[in-house]
């Protein structure tokens, strides 16, 4: 029988020791007592969010209306799997978006999720510096993006899309070049170097964190 939860840890621990196995997933998840594709979703998870990814949400999580949309209509126009989706759009589980889409193929309107307080849906315009911000306050400060969101009255989709930027361009990347500002549209080479340390130095923070998990982790496991 499959446990329900586990903590973000185990499930770090779980993955490591999948990839030194040389078992199927479905052999592995069955041994461990771990639900059918949960290594699946946590490696995407993981990939995505990093460690926060692996936590189980502690609230429900408001989707606005053309969030909706757009997974729905980026399925139906051969975008991707509703897996793939679910994962590029940030979405907890794929189950999100196949209600989605059978919701709309029921000819009901997509809605946004009922919430008092719902995260900021607008593009708001912001400062490069600001962007930045926005994307060390998740990825060095270890808040999620609805957080973000929140705290810059910025859109979900706004704070997703910069920390994936950065992540594969780096802080250039978040130059907006629609603007005619020069310190944002005509970097330096010095300015691009100073901006790689700094982000340089908010993801070996981040890694040194996920390491210490770890490393505790196991240290708990051979003493007990």
């Amino acid at each position: 029988m499959s446990r329900s939860k586990f903590t973000a840890l185990e499930k770090l621990k779980l993955l490591e020791e999948f990839k030194e196995s040389d078992l199927p997933r479905a052999t592995f998840e069955r041994q461990h007592g771990i639900g059918k594709d949960s290594l699946k979703r946590w490696s995407l998870r993981y990939e995505r969010d990093g460690l926060e990814g692996l936590e189980e949400a502690r609230k429900n999580i408001h989707y606005s209306k053309e969030l909706k949309e757009t997974v729905v209509f980026a399925y139906l126009n051969g975008e991707g799997t509703l897996e793939n989706l679910a994962n590029k759009y940030g979405l907890r589980n794929v189950a999100q978006a196949k209600t989605w889409l059978d919701t709309y193929n029921g000819d009901k309107p997509l809605t946004a999720s009922p919430s008092r307080k719902q995260v900021p849906t607008m593009r708001k315009k912001t400062t490069f510096e600001e962007r930045i911000e926005v994307v060390e306050y998740v990825v060095k400060h270890k808040h999620s993006y609805t957080e973000a969101a929140k705290h810059f009255q910025v859109s979900y989709q706004q704070a997703r899309s910069w920390v994936l930027k950065a992540k594969n361009g780096g802080y250039e990347a978040l130059v907006d070049n629609r603007g005619h500002h020069k310190d944002e549209s005509e970097l330096t080479d010095l300015d691009k170097a100073n901006l790689r340390i700094r982000q340089l130095e908010a993801e070996l923070k981040d890694k040194e964190l996920v390491e210490q998990f770890a490393k505790k982790l196991l240290e708990l496991q051979r003493k007990g």
